[in-house]
């Protein structure tokens, strides 16, 4: 193991007990194994906290534990942003999991081809059912104005906003913080001004799914209070207005990728305030 690991991994931890158990056993078994994993528990009212120190092995890994009050998961990624320490740096969200080669895989791509951002393929798990994504002919050979435009405007095209299916070379740029006062949209904002500081801006598709991604039914949309609906739709107005804000000054060939998000996202919300 090098003095520097090859990869720092990120994870915010927010009273994740009952998934952690399973992404934990997907950071052990990666058949790469030099590694950091910089987990930050957003104060948990769970046994979160306790069941990452009970893992050792993990601490053979160089396992960064930090702990805060609750801030919000802004304010742990960007804990963990400071203490990273590795040449490539990627995300894992507390409820998902890597494939098992997934470091593997991604290291030798990365290395092969020399690109300071990588975009892999996720599995996606909705209750029984098991999808994957794979990237289309119009992702892969679209230049940088257009893969920029299709991460903002995009849920999936070029991996979307998500920071789990994207991996950076470090030493490529200086991350900005994730914007703490925004609650929707903050990695999507985050990666267009990660995208911004890019000075070069060579960029591979990984076409295979090294991710775990999993929706639960607590989380879906239609188990969602009216009260929970409207705090969602400010929050979304309030991400959208700072992304436009950000497009206008410093990438303005994208407004009119922002605009059309607004809109979708617009005629959503007037759509399911007409049902309540």
């Amino acid at each position: 193991m090098s003095s520097t690991p090859s990869f720092s991994i990120i994870t915010p931890v927010y009273n994740a007990g009952q998934y952690l158990p399973d992404t934990i056993a997907s950071v052990l078994s990666q058949s790469f194994s030099d590694y950091e994993w910089i987990v930050c528990d957003d104060g948990s009212t769970d046994a979160s906290y306790n069941l990452l120190q009970k893992h050792p092995e993990l601490f053979s890994h160089r396992m960064k534990l930090l702990h805060q009050d609750n801030a919000g998961v802004s304010a742990a990624r960007n804990a963990c942003l400071d203490v990273a320490t590795g040449k490539y740096l990627l995300f894992l969200d507390a409820d998902d999991r890597l494939a098992p080669n997934a470091l593997e895989v991604i290291y030798r791509e990365m290395e092969n081809s020399g690109s300071n951002l990588g975009i892999f393929g996720w599995f996606i798990h909705q209750s029984d059912d098991l999808f994957s994504y794979r990237f289309e002919e119009k992702e892969k050979n679209a230049d940088f104005e257009a893969i920029y435009e299709m991460i903002l405007k995009d849920p999936y095209l070029c991996g979307g906003g998500y920071p789990w299916n994207k991996v950076w070379r470090r030493g490529a740029l200086a991350f900005p913080p994730f914007r703490r006062d925004l609650h929707h949209f903050e990695d999507k904002l985050w990666t267009l001004q990660c995208l911004d500081l890019l000075k070069d801006r060579r960029i591979t598709f990984i076409d295979e799914p090294l991710y775990h991604y999993y929706i639960y039914e607590a989380s879906l949309s239609h188990n969602m209070t009216a009260e929970g609906f409207l705090q969602l739709a400010q929050y979304t107005l309030d991400s959208l207005e700072a992304m436009r804000s950000y497009v206008e000054t410093v990438h303005p060939e994208a407004v009119s990728a922002v605009n059309e998000l607004t809109q979708e996202k617009l005629a959503t919300i007037r759509e399911v305030l007409g049902d309540i």
